[in-house]
């Protein structure tokens, strides 16, 4: 087996239903032995049953397995321990690929004699884009970089320069994941587990190619675009930056220090700016907000963790 597409799933059928017929849609041209692994993370087994009825009259082999441990590591843990592939593509259950996903991908990995390959992630809105960033640039992900390009994760004194997650990416698995557990499983539900996983393989030395050709659309529900949702996930993406940049820094003490101190001034100047907006309680402006989310991201210890999302009853 080539490549595995690996999807963890929870309570999202109809869009998993998407997602599935998207992989199963691939054109292929490179002549992959591919398969589809779904794991389901909800116990009513809704997952498994839209693999099980897709699965008969699927070009590519399907496979399902369960896992009901609530973190995220320990569900993507679960997809590498049992992929067959040399490679493991990542794609979330509310994404849909090209039909060229994973000819893109694929090329660039070997193109480059990469490691991994990120792909770029645009944005569709069940209802419509937020008033406070009507392109949607925030919910997208567009690396500033030439097609085929290396990738600089972080700099020298340990500061991410990208926050890279891994859905739509693709690994090596002899090089990135000669053991089954690669994903950290202490991140628990606070996140940040990939954006981990993928500064601590840069800095084993895994070289990571930039394929924005490689497209997957996000499909954004309406209570993701509310600003106090997008305040509660900025800050949980300061915090996981804080961890991250400390944690591999040569003087992590110092690193703490100075980032204690920019979230002091991002809260201070965040309180000016929205003041000044008339920003608290607006659904239009967020940029002081923002600013102060951020802030306060680096200057809390206790991690904002697992966000709370409807179910398909509510």
């Amino acid at each position: 087996m080539d490549l595995t597409i690996s999807i963890a799933t929870y309570d999202r059928p109809q869009l998993l239903t998407e997602t599935l017929r998207s992989c199963l849609a691939q054109r292929n041209s490179l002549g992959l032995q591919i398969e589809i692994l779904v794991t389901d993370n909800h116990p009513d087994g809704a997952g498994l049953d839209v693999a099980r009825t897709l699965a008969p009259d699927a070009a590519l082999p399907i496979r399902w397995q369960t896992d009901l441990t609530r973190n995220m590591s320990t569900l993507r843990n679960a997809g590498i321990a049992a992929a067959r592939g040399a490679m493991i593509a990542f794609i979330d259950d509310d994404e849909i690929a090209d039909p060229d996903w994973t000819d893109q991908l694929v090329g660039a990995l070997r193109a480059a004699d990469a490691d991994i390959a990120v792909g770029l992630r645009a944005a569709v809105f069940a209802d419509a884009a937020p008033a406070y960033d009507p392109e949607g640039q925030s919910f997208v992900r567009r690396l500033d970089l030439e097609p085929g390009a290396l990738v600089r994760l972080m700099r020298e004194d340990g500061k991410p320069l990208h926050g890279l997650g891994t859905g739509n990416s693709l690994f090596r698995m002899a090089t990135c994941f000669p053991d089954s557990a690669a994903f950290d499983e202490t991140f628990g539900d606070a996140g940040g587990e990939d954006a981990e996983l993928m500064v601590r393989l840069y800095k084993q030395g895994c070289r990571i190619v930039w394929a924005p050709q490689a497209r997957v659309t996000e499909t954004v529900p309406p209570h993701r675009t509310l600003a106090a949702y997008r305040l509660v996930r900025a800050k949980r993406e300061a915090q996981h930056y804080f961890n991250i940049y400390v944690a591999h820094a040569p003087k992590p003490a110092r690193a703490a220090a100075i980032l204690r101190l920019k979230g002091l001034l991002q809260v201070a100047a965040g309180a000016v700016i929205a003041a000044a907006g008339l920003e608290f309680g607006s659904e239009r402006r967020l940029r002081g907000r923002l600013l102060i989310a951020n802030g306060m991201g680096k200057l809390t210890s206790r991690q904002v963790g697992y966000i709370k999302e409807p179910s398909r009853a509510a």
